[in-house]
């Protein structure tokens, strides 16, 4: 889900997932909880690979409207996204004008920048965590990253008297070598396992930003937040809407490269 950047030295939300610190999910993780059994439903883990399974899955295309809020100033920005596996991420940017055709590419730990006039520039792979645009998601958020690896994961808050709760309330501490900036999440979970809210602390226990997921969509056997709004403590806003997400295509490996960015602008 989102990870986190800075801007002049402020953490800014942009989750889930999302897009690289991707976690392996294993098949076994997008299966529900057995009915009737209120221990295999309160598994903290198991709840949060299956939100991450549905989230990410093996492929991923779809186009992104980003609406970055600073101060007074708002800026759009219209992606194109397609990820596979857990190391291959492309973004095209589609609008603004000026900028149509640059993008970013992930190969594994390797990140790169092209735009067509000056071609292609390697980036240090700590970028992958910054934001695109200087406010907004980051390139491991808009290629749905995942939250599990570097947090402790539990689930809190159940309704007095309820074995099995109208949704899932988790906390996720994260582990003392974690490379986050957060001192811990709240999560809300559907019973479906679609995200909800996400508030995200600071090492103090203040709140940094807070993200709410809706417009959920049926793609086949997958429930799909398309609209997340980020809300910043500083008054920064983005608004991201998903459009036409498509999951699990034959995506070939040999799509993810510099070349491909290069044919877009010889096709113009």
């Amino acid at each position: 889900m989102f990870n986190r950047t800075y801007r002049i030295g402020r953490p800014l939300v942009w989750l889930a997932m999302l897009l690289i610190g991707f976690a392996a999910i294993s098949a076994g993780a997008q299966e529900q909880a057995p009915e009737g059994s209120s221990d295999a439903a309160l598994d903290a883990d198991a709840i949060l690979e299956r939100v991450n399974a549905a989230w990410q899955g093996d492929s991923f295309h779809g186009t992104i409207a980003l609406e970055i809020t600073l101060g007074s100033a708002t800026k759009l920005h219209r992606l194109e996204v397609w990820t596979l596996g857990e190391e291959l991420a492309l973004v095209r940017v589609l609008e603004p004008e000026i900028d149509r055709d640059s993008g970013y590419l992930q190969l594994g730990d390797e990140l790169w920048y092209y735009a067509p006039a000056i071609g292609s520039i390697k980036l240090p792979s700590i970028a992958i965590g910054d934001a695109l645009f200087g406010a907004g998601p980051s390139l491991a958020d808009i290629s749905h990253g995942t939250l599990s690896d570097d947090y402790d994961v539990s689930v809190v808050g159940l309704p007095e008297g309820s074995d099995v709760p109208e949704s899932y309330f988790l906390t996720l501490i994260p582990h003392l070598d974690a490379p986050v900036v957060y001192g811990k999440l709240e999560l809300w979970i559907t019973t479906d396992d679609v995200m909800e809210r996400i508030v995200y602390y600071d090492q103090r226990g203040e709140v940094l930003q807070t993200a709410e997921f809706t417009d959920v969509i049926d793609l086949g056997d997958r429930k799909f937040a398309t609209t997340i709004v980020i809300e910043g403590s500083f008054g920064d806003r983005t608004i991201e809407r998903i459009e036409g997400p498509q999951f699990d295509l034959e995506l070939d490996a040999t799509f993810f490269s510099i070349e491909t960015f290069e044919s877009w602008g010889e096709a113009e």
